[in-house]
């Protein structure tokens, strides 16, 4: 292994799509934040990203899911475009989690040729700058928005490139960066 990697050298190229989860209803709704739901325009919104994933001829091999209630329906929502992933609720994907575990955990399924993490700001958009060594105040993920990172061989710091992102409001797919973000929302 490489220092500070956490696959070994020499696997194939894993893809990570980062998932933030879609629109919920807000924290001032008096619902708990680990119950809060998906609202009926956060699950359309994410409906019509997903079907455009699924357009885009991707497979899932996993997804993994925060085990919070507005992930596991985004989650869910992903699952029904793309049918054969297997899905599982990840505790490191909650926001609360740093994300050195979470890199852990998806290193530790590494015999996974594509996996989706479905979660939350920033954890997430830390995630992406961890892996990407692009700075974190250049990332601004939207709710509902599937960022893909192609790992060549060892998921770890510095590991990632950004390919392209799929916003919910955009219609086409944005290469690199470009994607990323106008506007900061909350979690």
């Amino acid at each position: 292994m490489v220092p500070g990697s956490l696959r070994p050298l020499g696997a194939d190229m894993m893809e990570i799509y980062v998932v933030r989860h879609g629109i919920a209803v807000p924290s001032e709704a008096g619902i708990p934040d680990r119950f809060r739901p998906l609202t009926s325009k956060g699950r359309r919104r994410f409906r019509r990203t997903a079907r455009r994933f699924a357009r885009l001829g991707r497979e899932l091999d996993l997804i993994l899911t925060s085990p919070l209630v507005r992930a596991v329906q985004t989650a869910e929502i992903l699952l029904g475009a793309v049918k054969n992933a297997e899905v599982a609720v990840l505790e490191e994907l909650d926001p609360k989690s740093g994300i050195e575990p979470l890199l852990e955990a998806v290193a530790r399924r590494a015999e996974f040729r594509s996996v989706a993490l479905v979660g939350h700001e920033p954890q997430l958009s830390g995630l992406i700058a961890v892996l990407t060594a692009i700075p974190g105040n250049e990332i601004e993920l939207r709710k509902g928005a599937i960022v893909l990172l192609d790992v060549a061989e060892a998921v770890g710091p510095g590991s990632a490139e950004l390919r392209w992102t799929l916003n919910p409001m955009s219609k086409e797919v944005e290469k690199g960066g470009r994607g990323l973000g106008s506007h900061r929302e909350p979690a």
